[in-house]
């Protein structure tokens, strides 16, 4: 999985030799160093992800929201532009987007949603991928600007109430 974590002083993740397995909820040796998949050999004391993602999405930029001009929900909140994967076998090749994650005081308080979806276009691979979004910034106004490195475009995201 794609890991977020709270990091302090004297965090230890376990990378790279431990990652999380988003599947089975827990810290596993990496294969590199004699993992199966199933070992947790040396992981079980590896500090654990604040929140997961669906593996090789590749997260390029975060961005927490503190404008005014997108709807409340938004505010604190994280952007993360994921670049898309590159070998996801067996599974499809997937992320191309960027992702909301609602907080509340510091931390994750809801499930991820999709914010700007379809950079890909109908070639999702990462060569054939239109467009591969990689940052994140946020205008005076309260405007979210989406950076991509494909094409080298830059998209600007308003909001206008009805």
């Amino acid at each position: 999985a794609e890991e977020m974590f709270k990091v302090t002083k004297g965090s230890d993740f376990g990378w790279p030799y431990c990652y999380y397995d988003g599947n089975q909820k827990v810290k596993v040796q990496s294969p590199e160093y004699g993992g199966d998949g199933k070992k947790t050999t040396g992981c079980d004391d590896k500090g654990k992800p604040i929140y997961s993602f669906p593996a090789h999405w590749a997260p390029n930029a975060m961005l927490f929201y503190t404008g005014d001009q997108f709807p409340a929900k938004y505010k604190n909140g994280a952007f993360i532009a994921f670049h898309g994967s590159w070998n996801r076998a067996p599974q499809p090749q997937a992320g191309y987007n960027v992702i909301f994650l609602p907080f509340k005081d510091g931390a994750p308080s809801g499930e991820y949603e999709v914010f700007a979806d379809g950079f890909a276009g109908s070639n999702v691979t990462p060569g054939g991928a239109s467009y591969r979004p990689c940052g994140l910034t946020q205008g005076a106004d309260g405007s979210l600007y989406i950076s991509e490195d494909q094409q080298g475009r830059v998209w600007k995201v308003t909001y206008k109430a009805k």
